[in-house]
Protein backbone atom coordinates (compact mmCIF):
# COMPACT_ATOMS: atom_id res chain seq x y z
CA UNK A 1 0.00 0.00 0.00
CA UNK A 2 1.29 3.32 -1.06
CA UNK A 3 2.43 5.91 2.00
CA UNK A 4 -0.77 8.20 1.05
CA UNK A 5 -3.18 5.18 1.14
CA UNK A 6 -1.48 4.34 4.74
CA UNK A 7 -2.15 8.07 5.95
CA UNK A 8 -5.95 8.45 4.81
CA UNK A 9 -6.09 5.17 5.84
CA UNK A 10 -5.01 6.48 9.44
CA UNK A 11 -6.85 9.89 9.46
CA UNK A 12 -10.49 7.22 8.93
CA UNK A 13 -9.28 5.16 11.84
CA UNK A 14 -8.65 8.11 14.17
CA UNK A 15 -12.33 9.56 12.82
CA UNK A 16 -13.45 6.52 14.46
CA UNK A 17 -12.05 6.47 17.38
CA UNK A 18 -12.84 10.04 18.21
CA UNK A 19 -16.89 9.01 17.65
CA UNK A 20 -16.23 6.14 19.77
CA UNK A 21 -14.98 8.26 22.64
CA UNK A 22 -18.17 10.41 22.45
CA UNK A 23 -20.62 7.26 22.00
CA UNK A 24 -19.84 4.72 24.44
CA UNK A 25 -22.94 2.56 24.76
CA UNK A 26 -24.76 2.13 28.07
CA UNK A 27 -23.77 -1.64 29.87
CA UNK A 28 -20.88 -1.80 27.19
CA UNK A 29 -19.45 -4.88 28.90
CA UNK A 30 -22.50 -6.75 29.44
CA UNK A 31 -23.13 -6.52 25.96
CA UNK A 32 -20.13 -7.78 25.23
CA UNK A 33 -20.57 -10.89 27.52
CA UNK A 34 -23.95 -11.36 26.48
CA UNK A 35 -22.07 -11.38 22.52
CA UNK A 36 -19.48 -14.09 23.68
CA UNK A 37 -22.14 -16.57 24.97
CA UNK A 38 -23.96 -16.50 21.64
CA UNK A 39 -20.91 -17.25 20.18
CA UNK A 40 -20.33 -19.60 22.20
CA UNK A 41 -23.05 -21.99 21.59
CA UNK A 42 -23.49 -21.48 17.69
CA UNK A 43 -20.44 -21.86 16.36
CA UNK A 44 -19.33 -25.51 15.62
CA UNK A 45 -23.29 -26.56 16.48
CA UNK A 46 -24.20 -28.70 13.88
CA UNK A 47 -27.57 -29.67 15.51
CA UNK A 48 -28.40 -25.90 16.07
CA UNK A 49 -27.76 -25.07 11.97
CA UNK A 50 -29.80 -27.90 11.30
CA UNK A 51 -32.59 -26.15 13.28
CA UNK A 52 -31.90 -23.21 11.83
CA UNK A 53 -32.01 -24.11 8.16
CA UNK A 54 -35.64 -26.20 9.06
CA UNK A 55 -36.79 -23.08 10.16
CA UNK A 56 -35.96 -20.72 7.16
CA UNK A 57 -37.29 -23.42 4.64
CA UNK A 58 -40.74 -23.41 7.31
CA UNK A 59 -41.01 -19.54 6.12
CA UNK A 60 -40.74 -20.12 2.62
CA UNK A 61 -37.24 -19.46 1.96
CA UNK A 62 -34.90 -22.00 -0.55
CA UNK A 63 -31.84 -22.73 1.60
CA UNK A 64 -28.60 -24.42 0.11
CA UNK A 65 -25.58 -25.50 2.67
CA UNK A 66 -22.49 -24.89 0.04
CA UNK A 67 -19.57 -27.00 1.36
CA UNK A 68 -16.52 -24.95 -0.29
CA UNK A 69 -16.30 -22.04 -3.00
CA UNK A 70 -17.23 -23.89 -5.89
CA UNK A 71 -20.16 -25.17 -4.75
CA UNK A 72 -21.73 -21.84 -3.32
CA UNK A 73 -21.03 -20.35 -7.09
CA UNK A 74 -22.63 -23.31 -8.93
CA UNK A 75 -25.84 -22.88 -6.46
CA UNK A 76 -25.83 -18.72 -7.31
CA UNK A 77 -24.91 -19.42 -11.33
CA UNK A 78 -28.14 -21.76 -11.40
CA UNK A 79 -30.36 -19.36 -9.22
CA UNK A 80 -29.34 -16.78 -11.55
CA UNK A 81 -30.23 -18.55 -15.28
CA UNK A 82 -32.59 -16.19 -16.58
CA UNK A 83 -30.67 -13.35 -15.25
CA UNK A 84 -28.29 -10.55 -16.93
CA UNK A 85 -28.12 -7.86 -14.54
CA UNK A 86 -27.79 -8.73 -10.91
CA UNK A 87 -27.57 -5.99 -7.84
CA UNK A 88 -25.28 -6.35 -4.75
CA UNK A 89 -24.95 -5.30 -1.63
CA UNK A 90 -21.46 -5.40 0.25
CA UNK A 91 -20.78 -8.42 2.25
CA UNK A 92 -17.26 -10.46 2.77
CA UNK A 93 -18.88 -13.77 2.30
CA UNK A 94 -19.20 -12.80 -1.24
CA UNK A 95 -15.66 -11.38 -1.34
CA UNK A 96 -14.36 -14.70 -0.09
CA UNK A 97 -15.94 -16.96 -2.61
CA UNK A 98 -15.05 -14.24 -5.28
CA UNK A 99 -18.67 -14.73 -6.75
CA UNK A 100 -19.01 -10.96 -8.60
CA UNK A 101 -15.89 -12.50 -10.83
CA UNK A 102 -17.47 -15.81 -11.35
CA UNK A 103 -20.67 -14.42 -12.20
CA UNK A 104 -18.92 -12.14 -14.44
CA UNK A 105 -16.53 -14.67 -16.33
CA UNK A 106 -20.45 -16.26 -16.88
CA UNK A 107 -21.73 -13.28 -18.48
CA UNK A 108 -23.77 -11.18 -15.95
CA UNK A 109 -23.25 -7.81 -15.52
CA UNK A 110 -22.52 -7.31 -11.77
CA UNK A 111 -23.63 -3.89 -9.86
CA UNK A 112 -22.29 -3.26 -6.44
CA UNK A 113 -24.74 -0.76 -4.44
CA UNK A 114 -22.88 0.24 -1.66
CA UNK A 115 -20.78 3.47 -2.43
CA UNK A 116 -17.11 2.03 -1.25
CA UNK A 117 -17.75 -1.50 -2.45
CA UNK A 118 -19.01 0.35 -5.81
CA UNK A 119 -16.06 2.43 -6.24
CA UNK A 120 -13.47 -0.54 -5.49
CA UNK A 121 -15.23 -1.86 -8.41
CA UNK A 122 -14.64 0.60 -11.01
CA UNK A 123 -11.13 1.28 -9.87
CA UNK A 124 -10.29 -2.21 -9.37
CA UNK A 125 -8.82 -1.54 -6.08
CA UNK A 126 -8.67 -3.73 -2.89
CA UNK A 127 -10.49 -3.05 0.44
CA UNK A 128 -8.62 -1.77 3.30
CA UNK A 129 -11.38 -2.37 5.92
CA UNK A 130 -14.57 -4.58 6.49
CA UNK A 131 -16.89 -1.96 6.90
CA UNK A 132 -14.77 0.88 5.34
CA UNK A 133 -13.72 -0.36 2.41
CA UNK A 134 -12.36 2.85 0.76
CA UNK A 135 -10.94 4.09 4.11
CA UNK A 136 -7.27 4.00 2.65
CA UNK A 137 -8.51 6.25 -0.36
CA UNK A 138 -8.57 10.23 -0.49
CA UNK A 139 -11.37 12.13 -2.05
CA UNK A 140 -8.90 13.42 -4.67
CA UNK A 141 -7.84 10.34 -5.90
CA UNK A 142 -11.08 8.63 -6.04
CA UNK A 143 -12.01 11.81 -8.29
CA UNK A 144 -9.45 11.56 -10.53
CA UNK A 145 -10.00 7.70 -11.17
CA UNK A 146 -13.60 8.28 -11.62
CA UNK A 147 -13.67 11.14 -13.96
CA UNK A 148 -11.54 8.76 -16.25
CA UNK A 149 -13.89 6.40 -15.98
CA UNK A 150 -17.37 8.40 -16.03
CA UNK A 151 -15.75 10.95 -18.45
CA UNK A 152 -16.62 13.70 -16.60
CA UNK A 153 -14.68 15.89 -14.88
CA UNK A 154 -15.45 15.43 -10.79
CA UNK A 155 -14.24 17.73 -8.10
CA UNK A 156 -12.48 16.20 -4.72
CA UNK A 157 -15.58 16.76 -3.07
CA UNK A 158 -16.50 13.65 -1.07
CA UNK A 159 -20.35 14.94 -1.42
CA UNK A 160 -19.88 15.07 -5.07
CA UNK A 161 -18.34 11.77 -5.47
CA UNK A 162 -21.25 10.15 -3.46
CA UNK A 163 -23.57 11.96 -5.88
CA UNK A 164 -22.50 10.78 -8.88
CA UNK A 165 -21.76 7.31 -7.64
CA UNK A 166 -25.40 7.22 -6.21
CA UNK A 167 -26.98 8.28 -9.63
CA UNK A 168 -25.04 5.16 -11.06
CA UNK A 169 -26.10 2.68 -8.27
CA UNK A 170 -30.21 4.08 -8.32
CA UNK A 171 -29.82 3.39 -12.39
CA UNK A 172 -28.84 -0.23 -12.44
CA UNK A 173 -31.26 -0.81 -9.33
CA UNK A 174 -34.15 0.08 -11.28
CA UNK A 175 -33.50 -1.71 -14.23
CA UNK A 176 -32.00 -5.05 -12.52
CA UNK A 177 -34.34 -7.90 -11.10
CA UNK A 178 -32.19 -9.88 -8.79
CA UNK A 179 -30.19 -8.66 -5.87
CA UNK A 180 -27.50 -10.38 -3.76
CA UNK A 181 -26.99 -9.04 0.14
CA UNK A 182 -24.84 -10.92 2.85
CA UNK A 183 -26.60 -10.98 6.23
CA UNK A 184 -25.25 -9.98 9.68
CA UNK A 185 -26.89 -12.80 11.41
CA UNK A 186 -29.42 -16.08 10.79
CA UNK A 187 -31.47 -16.34 13.94
CA UNK A 188 -32.41 -20.14 15.10
CA UNK A 189 -35.29 -19.68 17.04
CA UNK A 190 -36.89 -17.23 14.08
CA UNK A 191 -35.29 -18.32 10.92
CA UNK A 192 -35.29 -14.98 10.30
CA UNK A 193 -31.89 -13.12 8.13
CA UNK A 194 -30.75 -10.11 9.91
CA UNK A 195 -28.84 -7.01 7.90
CA UNK A 196 -27.87 -4.29 8.79
CA UNK A 197 -26.91 -0.55 6.82
CA UNK A 198 -26.28 3.01 6.70
CA UNK A 199 -26.91 3.80 3.17
CA UNK A 200 -30.39 2.20 2.50
CA UNK A 201 -29.09 0.35 -0.61
CA UNK A 202 -29.41 -2.99 0.86
CA UNK A 203 -33.29 -2.33 1.32
CA UNK A 204 -33.34 -1.45 -2.72
CA UNK A 205 -31.37 -4.43 -3.45
CA UNK A 206 -33.60 -6.96 -1.15
CA UNK A 207 -36.58 -5.73 -2.98
CA UNK A 208 -36.14 -7.35 -6.31
CA UNK A 209 -38.11 -10.41 -7.82
CA UNK A 210 -35.43 -12.56 -6.49
CA UNK A 211 -33.18 -12.26 -3.67
CA UNK A 212 -30.31 -14.21 -2.78
CA UNK A 213 -28.47 -14.01 0.97
CA UNK A 214 -25.12 -15.18 0.83
CA UNK A 215 -23.63 -15.73 4.04
CA UNK A 216 -21.92 -18.38 6.32
CA UNK A 217 -22.58 -20.45 8.64
CA UNK A 218 -20.36 -18.98 11.36
CA UNK A 219 -23.42 -16.62 11.35
CA UNK A 220 -26.09 -18.32 12.86
CA UNK A 221 -27.48 -16.81 16.63
CA UNK A 222 -29.82 -17.96 18.87
CA UNK A 223 -32.71 -15.48 18.55
CA UNK A 224 -33.74 -12.01 16.80
CA UNK A 225 -32.04 -10.68 20.77
CA UNK A 226 -29.09 -11.81 20.49
CA UNK A 227 -28.38 -10.69 17.13
CA UNK A 228 -29.35 -7.32 17.86
CA UNK A 229 -27.51 -7.29 20.87
CA UNK A 230 -24.35 -8.23 18.25
CA UNK A 231 -25.32 -5.15 15.38
CA UNK A 232 -24.93 -2.86 18.17
CA UNK A 233 -21.15 -3.78 18.98
CA UNK A 234 -20.36 -4.04 15.58
CA UNK A 235 -21.62 -0.82 14.55
CA UNK A 236 -20.13 0.93 17.77
CA UNK A 237 -16.75 -0.41 16.90
CA UNK A 238 -17.19 -0.25 13.44
CA UNK A 239 -18.51 3.18 13.15
CA UNK A 240 -18.56 4.74 16.42
CA UNK A 241 -22.34 4.91 16.30
CA UNK A 242 -24.53 3.65 18.76
CA UNK A 243 -26.98 1.88 16.29
CA UNK A 244 -27.07 1.84 12.49
CA UNK A 245 -29.12 3.64 10.34
CA UNK A 246 -31.09 0.34 9.28
CA UNK A 247 -32.11 -3.12 10.54
CA UNK A 248 -34.09 -5.40 8.23
CA UNK A 249 -35.34 -8.78 10.00
CA UNK A 250 -36.21 -10.74 7.09
CA UNK A 251 -38.83 -13.69 7.77
CA UNK A 252 -40.34 -15.11 4.50
CA UNK A 253 -40.97 -13.79 0.89
CA UNK A 254 -43.86 -10.93 0.92
CA UNK A 255 -47.22 -12.21 1.81
CA UNK A 256 -51.00 -11.44 2.50
CA UNK A 257 -53.42 -12.88 4.95
CA UNK A 258 -56.44 -10.43 4.58
CA UNK A 259 -58.74 -12.48 2.11
CA UNK A 260 -60.70 -15.08 4.73
CA UNK A 261 -57.05 -14.67 6.76
CA UNK A 262 -55.74 -17.39 4.45
CA UNK A 263 -52.15 -16.61 3.44
CA UNK A 264 -51.07 -15.72 -0.26
CA UNK A 265 -47.44 -15.31 -1.37
CA UNK A 266 -46.08 -13.16 -3.44
CA UNK A 267 -48.26 -9.92 -2.70
CA UNK A 268 -44.99 -7.19 -3.39
CA UNK A 269 -41.26 -8.10 -3.56
CA UNK A 270 -39.32 -10.15 -3.10
CA UNK A 271 -41.11 -13.41 -4.12
CA UNK A 272 -38.60 -15.47 -3.80
CA UNK A 273 -35.69 -15.81 -1.48
CA UNK A 274 -32.85 -18.07 -1.70
CA UNK A 275 -30.47 -18.18 1.42
CA UNK A 276 -27.04 -19.58 0.37
CA UNK A 277 -24.76 -21.06 3.64
CA UNK A 278 -21.66 -21.25 2.81
CA UNK A 279 -18.71 -23.45 5.40
CA UNK A 280 -16.22 -23.28 2.82
CA UNK A 281 -13.79 -25.36 5.89
CA UNK A 282 -15.13 -23.30 8.40
CA UNK A 283 -16.68 -26.63 10.15
CA UNK A 284 -12.64 -27.88 10.18
CA UNK A 285 -11.29 -24.83 11.57
CA UNK A 286 -13.91 -25.39 14.44
CA UNK A 287 -13.01 -28.85 15.12
CA UNK A 288 -9.28 -28.19 14.71
CA UNK A 289 -8.29 -26.41 17.46
CA UNK A 290 -9.40 -22.99 16.00
CA UNK A 291 -13.37 -22.23 17.02
CA UNK A 292 -12.81 -19.00 18.48
CA UNK A 293 -11.82 -17.72 15.32
CA UNK A 294 -15.26 -17.62 14.03
CA UNK A 295 -16.47 -16.04 16.82
CA UNK A 296 -15.45 -12.86 15.22
CA UNK A 297 -18.38 -10.30 13.78
CA UNK A 298 -15.88 -8.76 11.08
CA UNK A 299 -16.39 -5.13 12.85
CA UNK A 300 -12.56 -4.45 12.21
CA UNK A 301 -11.76 -2.68 15.38
CA UNK A 302 -8.76 -4.79 15.42
CA UNK A 303 -7.41 -2.55 12.77
CA UNK A 304 -7.96 0.92 14.11
CA UNK A 305 -5.10 -0.53 16.73
CA UNK A 306 -2.83 -2.66 14.90
CA UNK A 307 0.14 -1.37 14.61
CA UNK A 308 1.41 -2.96 11.73
CA UNK A 309 -1.79 -2.02 9.80
CA UNK A 310 -1.96 1.32 10.65
CA UNK A 311 1.78 1.28 8.66
CA UNK A 312 1.31 -1.17 6.03
CA UNK A 313 -2.01 -1.27 5.55
CA UNK A 314 -3.84 -4.10 3.56
CA UNK A 315 -0.39 -5.50 2.80
CA UNK A 316 -0.71 -7.27 5.92
CA UNK A 317 -3.87 -8.56 4.96
CA UNK A 318 -5.89 -11.43 3.01
CA UNK A 319 -8.98 -11.54 1.15
CA UNK A 320 -11.72 -10.20 2.97
CA UNK A 321 -10.35 -11.04 6.02
CA UNK A 322 -8.07 -8.30 7.25
CA UNK A 323 -4.90 -7.98 9.26
CA UNK A 324 -3.83 -10.66 11.91
CA UNK A 325 -7.53 -12.84 11.84
CA UNK A 326 -7.10 -12.82 7.96
CA UNK A 327 -3.52 -14.38 8.02
CA UNK A 328 -4.46 -16.49 10.76
CA UNK A 329 -7.42 -18.07 9.00
CA UNK A 330 -5.99 -18.04 5.22
CA UNK A 331 -2.81 -20.14 6.97
CA UNK A 332 -5.88 -22.91 8.66
CA UNK A 333 -7.60 -22.79 5.95
CA UNK A 334 -4.82 -23.68 3.26
CA UNK A 335 -3.31 -25.91 5.58
CA UNK A 336 0.54 -23.86 5.55
CA UNK A 337 2.24 -21.08 6.75
CA UNK A 338 1.64 -17.84 4.94
CA UNK A 339 4.06 -15.42 4.16
CA UNK A 340 2.50 -12.87 5.74
CA UNK A 341 2.80 -14.06 9.31
CA UNK A 342 5.84 -12.53 9.64
CA UNK A 343 4.45 -8.98 9.88
CA UNK A 344 2.22 -9.41 13.45
CA UNK A 345 4.48 -8.02 16.26
CA UNK A 346 2.26 -10.49 18.27
CA UNK A 347 1.66 -6.83 20.86
CA UNK A 348 -1.25 -7.82 21.65
CA UNK A 349 -3.55 -4.67 20.46
CA UNK A 350 -6.26 -6.71 18.78
CA UNK A 351 -6.93 -8.72 21.52
CA UNK A 352 -7.62 -5.63 24.02
CA UNK A 353 -9.58 -3.67 21.82
CA UNK A 354 -11.81 -7.18 20.20
CA UNK A 355 -15.03 -6.87 21.70
CA UNK A 356 -14.59 -11.07 21.92
CA UNK A 357 -11.02 -10.90 23.35
CA UNK A 358 -9.84 -13.09 20.28
CA UNK A 359 -6.34 -14.00 21.62
CA UNK A 360 -5.14 -13.91 17.78
CA UNK A 361 -1.33 -13.32 18.91
CA UNK A 362 -1.31 -16.40 20.40
CA UNK A 363 -3.16 -18.37 17.84
CA UNK A 364 -0.71 -17.23 14.94
CA UNK A 365 2.39 -17.79 16.97
CA UNK A 366 1.08 -21.30 17.73
CA UNK A 367 0.73 -21.50 13.76
CA UNK A 368 4.13 -19.93 12.78
CA UNK A 369 6.06 -21.38 15.42
CA UNK A 370 7.98 -24.76 15.73
CA UNK A 371 9.93 -24.08 18.97
CA UNK A 372 11.41 -21.19 20.91
CA UNK A 373 14.38 -20.47 18.15
CA UNK A 374 11.41 -19.75 15.30
CA UNK A 375 9.23 -17.38 17.15
CA UNK A 376 12.32 -15.26 18.24
CA UNK A 377 13.14 -15.13 15.08
CA UNK A 378 9.43 -13.80 13.67
CA UNK A 379 9.17 -11.57 16.66
CA UNK A 380 12.85 -9.97 15.77
CA UNK A 381 11.69 -9.86 11.64
CA UNK A 382 8.31 -8.82 12.57
CA UNK A 383 9.84 -5.51 14.74
CA UNK A 384 12.42 -4.96 12.17
CA UNK A 385 9.82 -4.83 9.42
CA UNK A 386 7.28 -2.52 11.24
CA UNK A 387 10.56 0.18 12.36
CA UNK A 388 11.82 -0.10 8.77
CA UNK A 389 8.15 0.80 7.35
CA UNK A 390 7.59 3.37 9.94
CA UNK A 391 10.90 5.00 8.99
CA UNK A 392 9.71 5.11 5.39
CA UNK A 393 6.38 7.09 6.31
CA UNK A 394 8.33 9.25 8.36
CA UNK A 395 10.27 10.14 5.78
CA UNK A 396 7.80 10.99 2.66
CA UNK A 397 5.95 12.97 5.69
CA UNK A 398 8.69 14.96 5.77
CA UNK A 399 9.01 15.41 1.96
CA UNK A 400 5.82 16.87 1.24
Amino acid sequence: MKNSEVKALRKAFNSVKERQSLNVPVDFSDKKKRLILARELCIGNEELLLKTIEKLKKNGMKVHLAKDKTDAANIILKELQQENLIVKSKSNVTKEIEITKILEKNGLTVVETDIGDRILQLLKANPSHPTGPVAHLSAKEIAKELSKYYKIEIKDDPAEIVKIVREDVISNISKAKAGITGANAITAEEGSIVMTHNEGNIYEVMRKEKHIVVTSIDKIYPDIESAINMLKILCFNATGATIPSFVEIISGVSKTADVEKKFIKGVHTPSEITVVLVDNRRSDIAKNGAKELLYCVGCGNCLLFCPMYNTIGNEFARGSNLGGKGVAYYSLYNNEKDEKLEFCLTCGKCKENCPLRLDIPALIKKIRSTGLSSEVYYFLKSHTLWLYYQALLRLDIQDE
